[in-house]
C-alpha cells in the first residue's frame, strides 16, 4: 500500500479569503463571525428518501421487498452501487459485541430485516417494519426484475457446485434472468493471494450489476468490503445459505412456517448439531431480551406522546437533513419494474442514511480538533511531524480521516460545509498532510498561550458564535472506529447543552457536543481543564449528559505502540485482514505502509510497519511494528522491532546476532 501526500499548503493560521481572527484576548461581543463553510443549512434538490427505524442500535430501512428492488434498480440505472445487508437476530446480537462486524453493518447502504423477531420487536416499540425481507427471497425476485430490465447477476460462494446449480434454477424459474457468471472459491481463499486475484479477475471480466455472496456471516460481509471497489457501480448482497435453497440441496421451511417466524425450528431440525447453540442457547434468551426492551421502549414513547395517538411514525431523512412523518407501508408482491430516474443533483448528498438521527442538528457551526495530545512527544519529535500527519491508509493521513468524517457530519446536519478548526499550541508542528479536496474546509490555529488549558481554549473559540450554536469537539490524536455522524447523532439525541461520550470502563472518548452558551461560563483567564474543572462548573447551570458506549469509539495515538495498534484495527476494519477479535495481537502482518519518496527493497519484510518518505529499507531487512523515519536506513542484515528508526540512530540488531543470542541462552 503506497501513500502519496499532496503538496502541503497549511502552514499559516488563516484561510485565504476568510475573516481574520484577532490575536490576544477577545472583546465582549458575542456576535458570530462567519468562518469558511459556516453557512446556514442549505436545501439542495430533494432526492427519494427511505424511512429508517432504530432497533437495538441498528438502523433498519422500513421498506418492503418491492421497494428494495425498486431502489436497487434505480440506483443501478443512475450509475451508483451499494451494499445490502439483511440482518437477522444473530446479526443483531453480534452487532453490539463484535466491533468489526458492527462497522460492516453500519456502513451498508441498505439494511433490511431478515427475521420475524426483528419485525415483532419493531412493532412492539411503535415503529413497525412493513414486512420481513429475507435474502433467500430477494435473490429470486431481484434477479427476475433485474433481468426484465437488462441487468445481470453473479453468484459467488456457496458449497461446491451450488452456485452453478442455483444459476440453472434461476434461469428455469425466471427465463428473463441474466446470469453473468458463477464462482466457487476453495476453503481458505481469503488468505491466498492467487485465489483472491482469480476472484477479482473473474468479477472484472463478468462486470455484473448485482453480486450475490453466499459464504455465511460475517465472512461474506468482510469479503464484500474487500471487493466492492473493483465494481463500484454494482450492488453487493450477502445471501447466506440461499444457493443451497435454490439448488435444492437444503429444503426450506414451508411458507406458513416462514410467515409465523418458525423457519428457525425447521432449520434446527435439519442441522441440530451446528445450530443448537446458536438458536436455543444464545438466540432464544437474546430474542426474549430484545422483545422486552422493545415493549418498554414502545410504552415509554407512547407515555411521552412521541407517537401521537399510538400511530406509528417513520423517520424520512431527506437530502436537506429534514425529517417528515410517513404513512405506514403496506406489503405487496414485487412485479417487474421499469426505472426512469433524474440524475443526482450536484449538491453534496447524505452518504449513508442509516446513520441519520431523528432530527438534523441545524445549530452545528464547527468541529474543533484539539491538538493538546499532538504536542511534542516521542512520536512527533522522532518523525519531525505532527501526529496528525502520520499515514493511516491509501486515502491519506489521520488528519485527512478527520476531515472526511467532518464532510460526512456536514451532510448529516444539512450543512453545505462544516468548518474544521485544528487547534495546536505554540511549539507543536502544524499538520500539513490534508488532502487537497479539504483545503477550503479547515484551518490550523495556534493557541496563543501554552497555559490556557482545554477549557480556556474552548471559551475563547465560543466568542466567535451565538449562544445557541453548537461545537463538535474532539481530541485530534486518535483514530476513530465508528463513523463520526453516528457518534454525533448519539450526542444530539441527548438534547443537552453538553453531551460527552464515555466508555463503560469510565474512560472518556475525547468527543463532545457543546453549546456555546455553556462554554461562556468558563473563566476568560487562568488555566481551566475541561474535564476536571469546566464540566463540573457548567453542570451547575446547564444540562450535561453522558453517552455511554460499550466499546471504544476511537483508539488514541500517543506512542508507537498506540499508533501500530490503531493501524492494525483500522486496516482490519477495512476488510484487508479479517480477524475474529479486531483488537487481538497475532503474528501475521496486517498492514505495511510505504510513503511516497521512500525506498524499500523487493525482498525486504515489513510487518505492521510504516516507512516514511526519504527512508531506505534494503532487501533482506526485517521491520516489525516500527516506523522508519526520513533519512533513516535499515540495512539488509538488520532487524528493527518495536522502535522508531531515525537517521543516525544506534546500530540495529542483526538476525545473525539474534540467533546467536538465542542459542547462547
Amino acid at each position: 500500500m503506497y501513500l502519496r501526500y499532496r503538496e502541503p499548503v497549511w502552514d499559516t493560521v488563516e484561510v485565504a479569503g476568510a475573516p481574520a481572527t484577532r490575536p490576544g484576548p477577545r472583546g465582549p461581543s458575542r456576535r458570530r463571525r462567519d468562518l469558511p463553510g459556516s453557512a446556514r443549512p442549505s436545501a439542495p434538490a430533494a432526492q427519494r428518501a427511505l424511512p429508517v427505524i432504530d432497533l437495538n442500535g441498528v438502523k433498519l430501512h422500513a421498506v418492503t421487498e418491492a421497494q428494495v428492488i425498486s431502489h436497487i434498480l434505480a440506483e443501478i440505472e443512475a450509475g451508483r452501487g451499494g451494499v445490502v445487508v439483511t440482518p437477522n437476530l444473530d446479526h443483531l446480537r453480534r452487532y453490539c459485541h463484535d466491533l468489526s462486524f458492527g462497522a460492516l453493518i453500519a456502513e451498508a447502504d441498505l439494511i433490511v430485516a431478515d427475521g420475524m423477531p426483528l419485525v415483532w420487536a419493531s412493532r412492539l416499540q411503535g415503529t413497525p417494519l412493513p414486512e420481513r425481507v429475507p435474502g433467500s427471497n430477494l435473490i429470486s425476485s431481484l434477479t427476475a426484475n433485474a433481468g426484465a430490465n437488462g441487468r445481470s447477476v453473479f453468484l459467488l460462494g456457496g458449497d461446491p457446485g451450488t452456485a452453478a446449480d442455483a444459476a440453472i434454477a434461476l434461469k428455469q424459474k425466471h427465463p428473463t434472468s441474466i446470469v453473468a457468471g458463477t464462482h466457487f472459491p476453495p476453503y481458505g481463499f481469503q488468505d491466498d493471494p492467487k485465489q483472491m486475484s482469480t476472484i477479482i479477475q473473474t468479477l472484472s471480466d463478468a462486470k455484473p450489476d448485482i453480486v450475490y455472496v453466499a459464504l455465511g456471516s460475517p465472512k461474506q460481509e468482510k469479503l464484500i468490503a474487500r471487493l466492492r471497489e473493483i465494481l463500484p457501480n454494482a450492488w453487493w448482497i450477502g445471501v447466506g445459505n440461499s444457493f443451497s435453497f435454490l439448488a435444492g440441496r437444503v429444503r426450506r421451511a414451508p411458507v406458513w412456517m416462514q410467515s409465523i417466524g418458525m423457519e428457525w425450528a425447521h432449520r434446527l431440525c435439519q442441522e441440530p448439531k451446528r445450530l443448537f447453540r446458536r438458536y436455543l442457547v444464545v438466540g432464544i434468551p437474546f430474542a426474549a431480551s430484545l422483545l422486552a426492551r422493545s415493549t418498554s421502549r414502545g410504552l415509554t414513547d407512547r407515555l411521552r406522546g412521541m407517537i401521537p395517538g399510538g400511530k406509528p411514525r417513520y423517520r424520512l431523512i431527506t437530502s436537506d437533513g429534514q425529517t417528515r412523518a410517513a404513512a405506514p407501508i403496506l406489503a405487496s408482491p414485487a412485479p417487474p419494474v421499469s426505472i426512469a430516474r433524474p440524475p443526482r443533483p450536484s449538491e453534496p448528498q447524505i452518504i449513508n442514511s442509516s446513520l441519520m438521527p431523528a432530527r438534523a442538528l441545524s445549530g452545528l457551526r464547527a468541529m474543533v480538533l484539539l491538538g493538546g495530545s499532538v504536542r511534542a512527544n516521542e512520536l512527533s519529535s522522532s518523525t519531525g511531524r505532527s501526529i496528525l500527519d502520520l499515514p493511516l491508509d491509501n486515502r491519506g493521513s489521520i488528519l485527512t480521516q478527520w476531515l472526511a468524517h467532518a464532510h460526512d457530519v456536514a451532510n448529516w446536519a444539512g450543512l453545505s460545509r462544516l468548518p474544521v478548526r485544528v487547534m495546536v499550541n505554540q511549539s507543536a508542528p502544524a499538520p500539513l498532510s490534508a488532502d487537497a479536496r479539504h483545503y477550503a474546509d479547515f484551518r490550523v490555529e495556534r493557541d496563543l498561550s501554552d497555559y490556557r488549558g482545554t477549557g480556556g481554549v474552548l471559551h475563547d473559540l465560543a466568542e466567535d458564535y451565538d449562544d445557541e450554536d453548537f461545537l463538535l469537539i474532539g481530541n485530534a490524536a486518535q483514530v476513530l472506529l465508528d463513523p463520526l455522524p453516528r457518534i454525533a447523532a448519539e450526542l444530539h439525541r441527548k438534547k443537552a447543552d453538553v453531551a460527552v461520550v464515555s466508555h463503560d470502563d469510565g474512560t472518556p472518548s475525547g468527543l463532545m457536543l457543546v453549546s456555546c452558551k455553556a462554554l461562556r461560563m468558563i473563566a476568560p483567564r487562568g488555566f481551566v481543564d475541561m474535564k476536571e474543572q469546566a464540566l463540573p462548573l457548567i453542570s451547575t447551570k446547564y444540562d450535561v449528559r453522558v453517552v455511554q458506549y460499550r466499546r471504544p469509539t476511537g483508539l488514541p495515538v500517543r506512542s508507537l505502540s498506540d499508533y501500530v495498534q490503531a493501524l492494525r484495527f483500522h486496516h482490519r476494519r477495512a476488510g484487508e485482514h479479517p480477524a475474529t477479535d479486531p483488537l487481538a495481537e497475532d503474528w501475521s502482518p496486517t498492514f505495511s505502509i510505504i510513503e511516497a519518496g521512500a525506498t524499500v527493497g523487493a525482498m525486504a519484510r515489513l510487518h505492521d510497519s510504516v516507512v516514511l518518505g526519504g527512508a531506505l529499507v534494503e532487501s533482506g531487512a526485517v521491520v516489525v511494528r516500527s516506523i522508519v523515519c526520513p533519512g533513516a536506513v535499515v540495512r539488509s542484515d538488520q532487524t528493527a522491532v518495536d522502535r522508531v528508526v531515525m537517521a543516525g540512530s544506534g546500530e540495529l540488531r542483526s538476525p545473525r546476532r539474534r540467533r546467536h543470542a538465542v542459542a547462547a541462552s
